[in-house]
């Protein structure tokens, strides 16, 4: 009885699907949060969608209500480009994927409450035309059949970089939420565990695996070239400002790295120290008004006996103290002496990563021209912090 009043339902709002016209994602952006949702039969996945599609309609909750309708868990709508339809209710969950195309994706769920309510949430997406992701909460309440809008869910979550892109993963088993923050080169994951009536910030870490098949699909590898039995350090670097896409302090320095090569007259305030014995390379520009702008470049072997690790450095100084800005920073390529091509390594990669003090107002680091061990300087309220990393061939240790 219950599947036949379902099925009822559903061909009755299938008509009613028909005649109504799509919004927009912008329109449910800015309307969901005011608008509650009337006269909700009951809080099963398939009609708590369908309540939401009556009032925010959208090609893809219509599809998956249409879906649902025809008593399908999987339906692939196009196989040309592979979009696809996925209905879980057993779990309380829906999914439209758009197969990486520029089109609307979706994912739905549902959570028991504590107080015998149900929380809906449904995550609509585009990922141009706008760049958005529109994740809605409701409290169903049973007894009034209404589907009323909680905005403030989510309020603890907090980006760890400006301009970060962002992804919301509905759980289909289980009821952890996570979003995950792409904030190149690192991917984040924030995980939202269920209190019993809400998804609520429990920790964030690096989702390691993910940032692995990014750099590996990137495959932004290059190739080193040189004379003799193997490169030095000027070969390294040749080949890393050799790049497309170098950004504005690596390309005032290939500029003067090639007149540097070219044996021609360096602007004033600038020079260049190239200890080829030690492996190492140290950029440095007078700026007016204190400023002063030092790219270092060194080399590490490692005993595998196969790769080179080499470290960039980009420091900037304002009178003397550092100033920490998207394009300072350290950066580490890996060498493979078989393919002669370098790669970008990632610093989690590479053993112990250096935390920053707490209460620090800039970190001034140093590449060493001769031995092993990166020194950091915090610069605090308190004073300066000294803190060192040291690589043993295989990792960074402190």
């Amino acid at each position: 009885m219950k599947k036949i009043l379902f099925t009822v339902v559903m061909l009755i709002a299938g008509i009613t699907m028909q005649a109504q016209k799509d919004v927009y994602l912008t329109d449910i952006y800015e309307g969901w949060k005011s608008k509650p949702i009337e006269n909700v039969l009951n809080g099963s996945i398939g009609i708590l969608l369908e309540a939401f599609h009556q009032t925010w309609p959208t090609y893809v909750t219509r599809d998956a209500c249409s879906v649902m309708e025809q008593g399908l868990d999987h339906k692939v709508l196009d196989p040309e480009v592979g979009y696809y339809v996925t209905i879980d209710a057993t779990n309380g969950y829906v999914e439209v994927d758009n197969a990486g195309t520029d089109g609307l994706y979706m994912q739905a769920c549902v959570w028991n409450r504590d107080n015998g309510h149900k929380l809906f949430a449904i995550m609509i997406g585009k990922p141009t035309d706008p760049e958005l992701e529109v994740v809605c909460f409701y409290d169903y309440n049973p007894t009034t059949k209404r589907l009323t809008p909680e905005p403030n869910i989510l309020s603890d979550f907090h980006r760890k970089g400006e301009g970060s892109q962002i992804a919301h993963k509905l759980p289909r088993k289980g009821k952890e939420m996570i979003i995950l923050e792409y904030d190149l080169p690192f991917i984040y994951a924030h995980h939202f565990a269920w209190n019993g009536m809400q998804p609520v910030f429990d920790r964030v870490d690096i989702d390691r695996e993910k940032m692995k098949k990014f750099e590996e699909n990137l495959d932004e590898s290059f190739p080193v070239k040189f004379k003799g039995q193997k490169p030095d350090i000027s070969d390294f670097v040749t080949a890393i400002l050799s790049r497309e896409e170098l950004g504005e302090a690596l390309n005032a320095m290939a500029t003067d790295w090639n007149k540097h090569l070219k044996g021609k007259a360096l602007p004033k305030n600038t020079q260049f120290t190239v200890d080829p014995k030690n492996g190492y390379v140290r950029y440095e520009v007078e700026e007016p008004k204190g400023e002063k702008l030092i790219i270092e470049y060194c080399y590490w072997n490692c005993a595998d006996g196969k790769h080179k690790l080499v470290g960039e450095n980009i420091v900037a100084l304002q009178n003397g103290k550092p100033i920490d800005t998207e394009l300072t920073g350290l950066s580490f390529y890996w060498y493979d002496n078989v393919t002669k091509k370098m790669s970008y390594k990632y610093a989690f990669e590479l053993g112990d990563e250096m935390e920053a003090e707490v209460g620090s107002m800039g970190c001034l680091r140093s590449l060493p021209r001769q031995g092993k061990t990166i020194e950091f300087v915090y610069f605090t309220d308190k004073g300066k912090v000294t803190k060192r990393l040291t690589w043993n061939g295989s990792k960074f240790v402190k």
